[in-house]
């Protein structure tokens, strides 16, 4: 099957059904039902109806869904109503969650957890940056399920305390951040391991190519399905960009833009969590009110940075795509990208930060010879018009340089 092929699946991708007032009709035993009650699950989510069924029957399914959208419970629930308890041998689970983040893994080993408590099913999460022990003692558990980060899930591979063999369902969860944080090589390397009789569901907010190029090598004829509830678009926001100067450092050329444009409160995104803390850190040396965001900040961190930021006493956050996604800020009056994404879908959700509920937002660019080709599709594919601004000659943007520190600059 080409990638095209999955791209289509014969058809356009099937959008969520209507779905039912209770999870009733859909085939689960009682402690599933019990479990989902317990959680307060009385009426299932779009992304909720449109998976269960086929993810019950077997299927291989390809599902574009957002962040917050009840995916975890939409591909957990068939997961779990199909183990048997107690049937795993230690260090060889049945069910395998692959997730970009250690954040992402504890949550959804803690939802799978609570739905299948009732059922007695173990779950264990594995994830990097903590000692290799506790880990080691819970997969000795035999868990029906493990939840991990891929290259986490390959150091216990490689050391014998975790094995694929009877591995019977696969999930990729959010599949375009572990292909953005550049876990693709690891991803691919712990499906080829698996056993090809296995159901694999991949869940992804974007779907670049080289996630549709996974699809077509390892699902089955899988069904895709668009619960996304985002209109790829960008009416309402003014798309700026200013070309990169060979002859001055970029950064230099981020305070300029910074200095004329005066955003209120704004998302400077990166493509590197090395980019972002060097921004970060650029910025605020400078005399700006920011703060960089990555994925190697504790939860309380993050929730330090996201709370000054929503209160308006943080103005410029630097983030990645990863630790972004699920932010919702209200009022936020740009988007700064200080590198185009390499995949123009990606573009588009970063921009839709702004511009929210009929208000006018402002995304600008920075753009050097490795995003030429994003705007280029940009343009061609979904018809973004962007304006172009042109930056002051060297000796006007290092005199930004050289601004003193003021307590209400930037």
């Amino acid at each position: 099957m080409s990638v095209e092929d999955v791209a289509l699946a014969g058809q356009e991708p099937m959008p969520a059904p209507l779905g039912p007032e209770s999870f009733e009709p859909f085939p689960l035993s009682p402690p599933i039902r019990e479990a989902l009650a317990a959680r307060g699950y009385a009426k299932p989510m779009p992304v909720q109806t449109a998976v269960m069924a086929p993810a019950l029957a077997g299927r291989d399914l390809v599902v574009q869904a957002q962040t917050g959208s009840g995916k975890t419970a939409a591909f957990g629930v068939p997961i779990l109503e199909k183990l048997v308890t107690g049937a795993a041998k230690p260090g060889f689970p049945h069910a395998l969650v692959l997730a970009p983040t250690r954040e992402l893994a504890l949550q959804v080993a803690e939802e799978l957890r609570a739905l299948g408590q009732k059922k007695g099913i173990k779950v264990v999460a594995i994830y990097g940056g903590v000692p290799l022990g506790r880990q080691v003692s819970g997969l000795k558990g035999a868990p029906e399920v493990v939840v991990g980060t891929p290259g986490r899930l390959l150091d216990h591979l490689r050391r014998g305390t975790l094995g694929f063999a009877e591995i019977k369902t696969v999930v990729l969860d959010e599949a375009d951040e572990m292909l953005s944080m550049g876990f693709w090589e690891e991803v691919t390397e712990i499906m080829s391991m698996t056993p090809q009789s296995r159901q694999t569901m991949l869940f992804s907010a974007t779907l670049p190519y080289e996630v549709m190029q996974v699809a077509s090598q390892y699902l089955r004829e899988p069904e895709r399905i668009d619960v996304s509830g985002q209109a790829l678009t960008v009416d309402g926001i003014e798309n700026c960009v200013y070309h990169v100067l060979s002859e001055v450092p970029k950064p230099r050329q981020l305070l300029y833009v910074l200095e004329t444009e005066r955003p209120t409160s704004t998302i400077v995104f990166c493509n590197t969590r090395n980019e972002a803390e060097m921004i970060g850190k650029f910025l605020s040396q400078s005399g700006f009110v920011a703060e960089a965001l990555t994925g190697s900040f504790r939860q309380r961190e993050r929730e330090r940075i996201m709370q000054r930021i929503k209160t308006g006493e943080l103005k410029y956050m630097v983030a990645t795509d990863v630790v972004a996604r699920g932010i919702d800020i209200a009022d936020l009056s740009h988007v700064v990208n200080y590198s185009l994404p390499e995949f123009s879908e990606v573009y588009l959700h970063r921009v839709g930060r702004t511009g929210r509920i009929g208000k006018s937002g402002m995304a600008i660019s920075l753009v050097d010879g490795k995003g030429l080709g994003t705007m280029t599709t940009l343009e061609r594919q979904f018809n973004v018009r962007f304006v172009e601004r042109t930056l002051p000659p060297e000796a006007e943007v290092l005199r930004f340089t050289t601004m003193v520190f003021r307590g209400d600059a930037m």
